[in-house]
């Protein structure tokens, strides 16, 4: 069984162009599903669409939510295909198995005050607020994802003509840079990484206290240290200040095709959703303004 599964991650890695995070995904509902039908005894080539099911119910008996469901249905319908595809076996039981409808959560997005508030919270007198200014700027200037900022290395950087190279499994982004994000990420440089970094062969862009690349809780940690400095009762994360940098560019008459290439998102119903959002603060506005009502 671990080769049949090993060969599959092969699979995926190789001919599917997943991203990391959603290989690593894939690899643990997998793992649940099998040690799921080791323990009703079911031989993974002899699963039923019913066997499925149970398995489905299995997972909203233990508060599972919608979201990661829908999403451990995508790891089974594809585990399932390759085996089909592959003639390991010789059916797919998951051919019929429809993923439930995941309600959007609302989107929460910071003001522009807020960001102001935010982006200014780093104390510019020591290095590692120096490091943690250049970032939260690079952040919602270019609306990149936590992931991504991660794995910036020093390569991918051109301040010369103001952009950055954004590669991921999927496809390599040019950024533009606004002004403020280039000065602040060059006077990181200057100033912050040359004192923070440890092994001169390091690639990383940022630089944790220990001089090595960040994890994603390490950044999220940034973030959350400077909301608490600022007193903002809001539960910021990178993915709002994502969010935020696509609203507010938008609200500046900025072209969705743009954003969305910007954010690497060519999803038009994702997209939409910034639009809806506008659409609902306008009316807002309208509602609580305009001198006739």
């Amino acid at each position: 069984m671990d080769n049949i599964i090993d060969k599959y991650i092969d699979y995926i890695i190789k001919d599917k162009n997943l991203s990391q995070n959603t290989i690593l995904s894939y690899k643990s509902d997998l793992k649940k599903y099998i040690n799921y039908l080791n323990s009703s005894d079911t031989e993974y080539i002899s699963v039923s669409e019913n066997d499925i099911f149970s398995f489905l119910i299995y997972l909203q008996k233990s508060n599972t939510s919608v979201s990661t469901i829908s999403r451990i249905i995508s790891s089974i319908k594809s585990f399932h295909e390759f085996l089909f595809n592959t003639r390991i076996s010789d059916n797919n039981p998951a051919r019929k198995i429809k993923k439930p409808k995941v309600e959007r959560p609302k989107m929460d997005i910071l003001t522009q005050e807020e960001v102001e508030l935010l982006l200014n919270a780093p104390n510019l007198k020591n290095i590692k607020g120096i490091r943690d200014k250049a970032i939260l700027e690079l952040f919602y200037a270019t609306g990149i994802k936590v992931s991504e900022l991660i794995e910036l290395n020093i390569d991918d950087l051109n301040l010369n003509m103001d952009y950055i190279n954004c590669v991921n499994n999927k496809n390599t982004r040019t950024i533009p840079m606004s002004n403020t994000s280039k000065k602040h990420t060059q006077k990181y440089l200057d100033d912050s990484r040359t004192k923070i970094i440890k092994d001169e062969n390091e690639k990383a862009l940022f630089l944790n206290s220990k001089g090595q690349r960040f994890t994603r809780q390490g950044l999220w940690k940034i973030i959350k240290k400077y909301t608490q400095d600022i007193n903002l009762d809001k539960n910021v994360t990178p993915t709002m200040l994502r969010h935020s940098f696509a609203i507010h560019l938008l609200k500046k008459g900025a072209n969705l095709s743009v954003v969305g290439k910007i954010l690497g998102n060519n999803n038009l119903t994702s997209l939409q959703i910034y639009l809806n959002h506008i659409d609902k603060n306008i009316r807002k506005e309208l509602k609580e303004n305009h001198p006739r009502l």
